[in-house]
């Protein structure tokens, strides 16, 4: 499972983006990849997967956790 850090993220619209530890560009990241309740924030060390967006085609963190 992939790591990395929020590098930025927009509360009011719900979504930011991780800077991967492995390297590469950021992953996109909505609130509905993070379970019920939790919000990041800018520096948390995260873990997620990554899915292809149905709908938009590109790239995007799922299983979003807070380590």
């Amino acid at each position: 499972m992939p790591s990395g850090m929020v590098k930025k993220w927009v509360a009011d619209r719900g979504f930011g983006f991780i800077t991967p530890d492995a390297g590469g560009g950021d992953v996109f990241m909505h609130i509905k990849a993070l379970p019920r309740g939790v919000e990041p924030h800018e520096g948390a060390r995260v873990t997620y997967d990554v899915a292809q967006d149905a709908q938009s085609g590109k790239m995007q963190a799922t299983n979003v956790r807070i380590i």
